[in-house]
C-alpha cells in the first residue's frame, strides 16, 4: 500500500527518473511481484508512452490478479488515451478488490467522459458513503453536479468545493474547479480572494513549491483577465522565481507583452515553438537507463 503512494506521488510529480530508479531497484529484488512491473507502467505513461505502460500494466495483473493498484493505473491510462468505456472495467475491478477514494475518482471521470452524468454523480455519492470526511470524495460531488446540472447545479457544486476545501484548505483539485466557476461568470475578486487563500493553505500544509508555482500561474492569469497588468507580471515572475521550468508562467508573461504591444496574444511564441521542440527530441532520444525495457 505503501509503496503505491509513493508510486502514485511520482508519477503527479512526473519524476521520471525517480521511477526509472524504483522500478529498477524493484525488478532486482523481486521480478515475480507486480510491484515493479506496474511502477515500470507508471514511467511510461508519466513519458506519454501509454501503448508501453499499458502493457506493463497488463504484466503486472498477469502476476497477480487481486493487485487492486495495477487495475487502477491500467485504468487510468486507458482513459488518457481516451477510452473511457475500458478504463471504467478496470476502475470496478479496482474497487471490487478494494474499495477506495481514487477508484470513485476514475469512475466519475470516466462518466463524465462520456457524459453519463446521472451515473458519475452517483459514483460520487458512493465515495462519499465509504469516505464522508475525505476531501477527495466531497470534490467528487461537486465535479459530478458541475457537470450533471450546469444551470441548477452551480451552486450545489459550489457548496461542494467549498467543503472540500474546509475540509483541507491545501486541496488543489476543488479550488481550481471553484476557480474556474468564478473565471466563468467573470467574478475576478472572488477568484483573487480563493487563490490567494489557497497559497496560505499550500504554506500551512508545507506542500510542494510546485503546486505554489501554480497558484501563482493561475493568479497571473486572472490578473490578466480582468486587465491588472502590473499584478499579472507579478505573479508570473513570482511563479518563474519558484520554478524556473514553469511553462505557463512563461507563457503568460509572453501572451502580456503582445497584449501592450498591440499584437494578437494568441500567436504561437517562443515558449510554444522550444516545447514542440523538445517534446520531439525527447520522443526521439529519451531512453531508459538501467535495464532494457
Amino acid at each position: 500500500k505503501k509503496m503505491d503512494e509513493y508510486a502514485s506521488l511520482l508519477q503527479k510529480r512526473d519524476a521520471v527518473e525517480d521511477l526509472n530508479r524504483l522500478a529498477s531497484e524493484l525488478l532486482e529484488l523481486d521480478d515475480k511481484r507486480p510491484e515493479a512491473w506496474v511502477v515500470l507502467s507508471l514511467y511510461h505513461y508519466v513519458r506519454h508512452d501509454n501503448e508501453k505502460a499499458i502493457a506493463f500494466a497488463d504484466k503486472a495483473i498477469s502476476l497477480d490478479t487481486r493487485h487492486a493498484f495495477s487495475h487502477r493505473v491500467k485504468g487510468s491510462i486507458l482513459l488518457a488515451d481516451n477510452a473511457p468505456e475500458k478504463a471504467a472495467a478496470s476502475f470496478f475491478h479496482a474497487n471490487e478488490l478494494s474499495r477506495d477514494v481514487a477508484s470513485y475518482e476514475g469512475l466519475v471521470e470516466c462518466y463524465l467522459a462520456r457524459q453519463q452524468y446521472k451515473e458519475a454523480v452517483c459514483m460520487a455519492r458512493e465515495a462519499i458513503e465509504i469516505a464522508p470526511r475525505d476531501c477527495r470524495a466531497v470534490t467528487l460531488v461537486g465535479l459530478a453536479l458541475s457537470h450533471a446540472k450546469p444551470d441548477e447545479g452551480r451552486d450545489r457544486a459550489k457548496l461542494a468545493f467549498e467543503k472540500a476545501l474546509r475540509l483541507d484548505s491545501g486541496a488543489l483539485r476543488p479550488l481550481l474547479a471553484l476557480v474556474d466557476m468564478h473565471m466563468q461568470e467573470r467574478d475576478y475578486e472572488t477568484c483573487v480572494k480563493l487563490l490567494e487563500r489557497g497559497k496560505e493553505g499550500l504554506s500551512e500544509a508545507h506542500v510542494m513549491h510546485s503546486n505554489l508555482d501554480m497558484l501563482e500561474t493561475r493568479l497571473g492569469e486572472v490578473y490578466t483577465l480582468n486587465e491588472s497588468y502590473m499584478e499579472a507580471i507579478t505573479c508570473f515572475h513570482s511563479a518563474k522565481s519558484l520554478n524556473p521550468d514553469n511553462l505557463e508562467a512563461q507563457r503568460g508573461l509572453e501572451r502580456l507583452e503582445k497584449m501592450v504591444k498591440g499584437l494578437d496574444p494568441d500567436e504561437p511564441g517562443e515558449t510554444e515553438i522550444a516545447e514542440d521542440q523538445n517534446t520531439n527530441e525527447s520522443n526521439s532520444n529519451h531512453g531508459m537507463s538501467g535495464h532494457p525495457y
